[in-house]
This record gives structure tokens, C-alpha cells and sequence, in this order.
């Protein structure tokens, strides 16, 4: 009957921390690259180059056939990044076209 009782105290007296959820750094740099991607999406290079390096972190960071909250957030705002620039490198080249038929040149 002792024995008994010493083995339940022995096993209340034992306290395991519970588990932590480890952070996956891949789908951290992804969102920190979607995010730079988007400030530097005015720049050609600094928004593809940013944009381009959150897609491929987010899919380097996917675990089993899913995405965490951090590598989905990243692909959204690398995407996000890179649609910016497009637009912006779109305007540019618009821009500079509609200058050089104002100017009276031609294609």
C-alpha cells in the first residue's frame, strides 16, 4: 500500500513544462522580405529582388502541405510587393513613352 502511494506522489512531483510551438525562421524572413518588398516596390530592383526572395522563403517554409500564419502572411505581401512594382515599372515605361511621341518621335 506504501509503494502504492510513493508512486503517485513520485509522479505528481514531477513537472514538465509543456511544449512551445517552434517558430519557423523560413516563414519569419518571408514576411520580413514581403514587407521590405512592398517599402521598396517604388525602386525597379529592390521590390522584385525583396518580392522574389519572400516567395521562395514562404514555399521553403511550408510543413506539410500547409502554410503557417508568418509564411502565408509573407507570400501575401511579397505578391503584394511584386504586383507594385509591376505597376510602378509599367508607369515608367508608359511615362517614357508618352514623352518621346510628345516629343514627336515614333516607335
Amino acid at each position: 500500500m506504501d509503494q502504492d502511494n510513493q508512486m503517485n506522489l513520485d509522479d505528481l512531483s514531477t513537472y514538465q513544462q509543456p511544449l512551445k510551438n517552434k517558430q519557423n525562421n523560413m516563414a519569419l524572413a518571408s514576411l520580413i522580405m514581403g514587407i521590405i518588398g512592398i517599402v521598396t516596390s517604388c525602386c525597379c530592383f529592390g521590390g522584385l529582388i525583396f518580392g522574389s526572395l519572400g516567395i521562395v522563403f514562404a514555399l521553403l517554409s511550408k510543413t506539410q502541405d500547409r502554410f503557417e500564419g508568418n509564411a502565408l502572411a509573407g507570400l501575401i505581401t511579397s505578391i503584394i510587393g511584386l504586383v507594385f512594382t509591376a505597376i510602378v515599372f509599367i508607369l515608367f515605361v508608359g511615362s517614357g513613352m508618352m514623352e518621346e511621341l510628345a516629343a514627336g518621335g515614333g516607335f
